[in-house]
């Protein structure tokens, strides 16, 4: 007896096909999530990293700002369009800047068990060579690099020798604003900004000079490497000013105040 072979009818394959495709199409989609959770996680860890990072060594160079051995500030004598900048430090001043931008300097100890180099990754060795009583002068500020990408530099004069080139410190810096701290004739606390173009530390308190800044409210905005991670563009506080990015990648903003050790508060 001859038995029949029978296939599958072409609707059984179609809905086979179909229940393949559907399959497949789901487990892509899983992947493309997949990569797009990691691909965020990813760039939140870095910027929280950046973050921790750069304010952390802010805060250890700027521990020496305003230091001399002799606990005297006649050193830090007037000088103009410090490190390329548009900054002025007058006579005793030892820290100077703007909304978006700041420059301190120091005098090296005559003694060298503790070297106030390695305070900051820009001055430590070999970057610069210990030299007693030499006056160190160090600009922060925001500069978008050969592709655009907006980097925090860092660039160091020592007196006794020429100026470094600008060091990159993290890439991806948004936004750099500084806020000082002073007191005000009845020593209340005010922080002050430059966003207008003038002397904020002269004109608002009527104060005669910078040496009466004693802290820094440094507020860092680093936004992710990456771009469309956002559906719409993202929007970030500092102070209570709102500010909204123009591209869709993640924001994140990072502030720490740090308080200079060579001025009495």
């Amino acid at each position: 007896m001859i038995q029949k072979q029978r296939g599958v009818t072409l609707i059984e394959l179609m809905v086979s096909m179909m229940l393949g495709l559907s399959l497949i199409a789901g487990m892509s989609q899983l992947f493309v999530q997949s990569q797009k959770s990691f691909t965020l996680q990813r760039n939140l860890s870095d910027m929280t990293d950046d973050g921790a990072f750069i304010l952390e060594s802010l805060a250890k160079g700027l521990l020496q700002a305003g230091y001399s051995d002799d606990g005297q500030t006649n050193a830090f004598i007037p000088d103009s369009s410090v490190l390329s900048s548009s900054i002025n430090f007058a006579q005793n001043e030892f820290i100077h800047g703007t909304d978006s931008e700041f420059i301190y300097r120091y005098k090296l100890s005559s003694f060298t068990q503790t070297n106030p180099l390695n305070n900051f990754i820009c001055t430590a060795p070999p970057a610069l060579a210990y030299k007693s009583n030499d006056i160190i002068t160090v600009r922060i500020y925001k500069a978008n690099d050969t592709n655009g990408i907006p980097v925090l530099y860092c660039k160091v004069i020592q007196s006794s020798g020429t100026a470094k080139n600008a060091d990159p410190l993290i890439s991806n810096v948004a936004k750099l604003v500084i806020k000082y701290g002073v007191h005000d004739k009845t020593n209340n606390t005010f922080y002050y900004t430059d966003e207008a173009g003038v002397d904020a530390i002269d004109a608002t308190t009527g104060l005669s000079n910078w040496t009466n800044v004693f802290s820094l409210k440094v507020f860092v905005v680093l936004r992710s490497t990456d771009d469309k991670l956002t559906r719409n563009n993202a929007k970030y506080d500092i102070d209570n000013m709102t500010y909204t990015a123009t591209d869709n990648r993640l924001y994140k903003v990072f502030s720490k105040t740090i308080y200079l050790r060579a001025v009495e508060h």
